[in-house]
């Protein structure tokens, strides 16, 4: 701004005016200092101008896995929530990592994000919170107990019931679910199937997988393999495992849903593609997303108070990866 002030022959004080769109500058003294700064090259130093007004208008997003493409219709539906707000948006990725995690939240932190939204947070909220200092927050698929921290998210215990009341109702009597990592605190839809099979009288089967393609194709492999009972149906914990749970299902000469029918969670877009057709629970990604992005301009429009939860209901979408099975 000084070089602009000498160029323009004012002072620095009306260079500011200018950059800030102040009404209090003349139109010819206006003018000459934007012709000065287009020559000059000169570009206003916008971090430093939202950190002299305490607030950056950006915020930083913390996802799980982008490999998965429900957290890219979650990001759908956070940019859709924060248009036209002034905010921008800085990434970072989890990777299931606890400690990935917390080290994305303090850098956030430390680069002065007004707010942090985490799609898939793995952590403890002791460790969030002490993170965050203080920093308002969102987290989405979770409920977290932290001051400051609200949550969206589906109700995952009823995702996993309406997959077994499904298949239940098509017939199905052998139904296996093909779980996560035990130590991930995401065990709302495991708690829902086994909620639901001990309601119908049925013998639950977990079987623990990762939450890729890759992983769910490998359960599956291994648990045909072993020569134990195949079960007559399979509740994925997400659509990713459900897709590679049909590969290997067809790689061994079984039919989906003739020999196997095959429930996923998620409702990510290649579930409903002709050539897969998977019966999914849906989650509502981009709806979270949404909400997420509300939630947190209304947090940073309002200041401190207590956290809120706001919870979804799944739907059931049933394609041709589901049908009848033959009751005992």
């Amino acid at each position: 701004m000084e070089d602009v002030a000498r160029e323009a022959g004012v002072s620095r004080a009306l260079v500011s005016l200018v950059m800030r769109d102040s009404p209090k500058v003349s139109p010819a003294k206006r003018s000459a200092v934007l012709e000065s700064a287009a020559a000059l090259g000169y570009s206003p130093n916008r971090l430093a101008s939202r950190l002299a007004s305490y607030r950056t208008n950006t915020l930083g997003v913390l996802f799980l896995d982008l490999h998965n493409p429900v957290f890219a219709d979650i990001y759908d539906g956070i940019a859709d929530g924060l248009a036209g707000s002034g905010n921008q948006v800085m990434v970072a990725v989890g990777s299931a990592d606890p400690g990935t995690e917390l080290e994305a939240v303090r850098s956030f932190v430390d680069l002065r994000v007004d707010g942090v939204i985490l799609a898939g947070y793995t952590g403890s909220p002791e460790d969030l919170a002490a993170a965050l200092r203080g920093t308002p927050a969102v987290v989405i698929t979770r409920e977290l107990e932290v001051d400051g921290v609200d949550s969206v998210l589906c109700d995952d215990f009823r995702s996993g019931a309406l997959a077994v009341e499904h298949l239940h109702g098509l017939g199905h009597r052998r139904i296996a679910h093909v779980d996560i990592s035990e130590w991930l605190p995401y065990t709302a839809r495991r708690e829902g199937y086994l909620w639901a099979m001990r309601q119908f009288g049925l013998e639950p089967l977990l079987v623990h997988s990762d939450m890729t393609e890759r992983g769910g194709r490998a359960a599956m492999n291994n648990f045909l393999a072993s020569g134990a009972a195949v079960p007559t149906a399979v509740f994925a914990h997400n659509d990713l495992t459900a897709i590679g749970i049909m590969e290997a299902l067809a790689s061994h000469g079984l039919a989906v849903p003739d020999d196997v029918a095959v429930v996923g969670c998620d409702n990510i877009e290649v579930a409903a593609s002709p050539l897969i057709g998977l019966t999914s629970i849906d989650q509502h990604a981009g709806e979270l997303g949404r909400l997420a992005a509300g939630a947190m301009l209304k947090r940073l429009a309002g200041g401190p108070g207590p956290a809120v939860a706001r919870k979804l209901e799944p739907a059931l979408l049933v394609r041709r990866s589901t049908g009848p099975g033959a009751a005992p």
